[in-house]
């Protein structure tokens, strides 16, 4: 919908388009990371600002941040402008994101092994064949 030249949308086009459920939006703009959220008559009018800033929401969600974290990230980024507090923030999540993509890829090994035993074994069962050690995978 464009009103007055200023693109909005209703919680029901921003659900669609952030795959959000409207009560999530909801929630959203109850705990302030949605502000400034304008009302035709009591229909909400979302902004691209706003889907920006869920893109934003759900970025850091993804990587594991709380909705408390993303308050203080959003807080510091348009109250207190404390840049310090942003890196220290982005710099903690960062360490984070780099110790579970270090986590992932140890198990990927362990299943990578896993895969490649249990696959020497339907071989060696199907061609009667003695069957494989696991300490030869591991």
């Amino acid at each position: 919908m464009t009103t007055n030249t200023i693109t909005t949308y209703s919680i029901h086009e921003m659900s669609q388009q952030t795959a959000l459920p409207a009560s999530t939006l909801r929630y959203y703009e109850e705990v302030g990371l949605l502000k400034n959220v304008a009302r035709n008559g009591k229909h909400r009018l979302y902004t691209p600002e706003h889907l920006k800033r869920i893109g934003a929401i759900q970025c850091f969600k993804q990587t594991g941040m709380s909705i408390s974290q993303i308050q203080e990230f959003f807080y510091h980024e348009d109250e207190t402008h404390d840049f310090a507090a942003l890196v220290e923030l982005l710099s903690a999540q960062s360490a984070a994101i780099d110790q579970q993509l270090q986590l992932l890829l140890d198990n990927q090994k362990h299943i990578h092994s896993k895969l490649a035993f249990y696959q020497a074994k339907k071989v060696a069962s199907e061609e009667h064949l003695p069957e494989p050690r696991w300490r030869d995978f591991a």
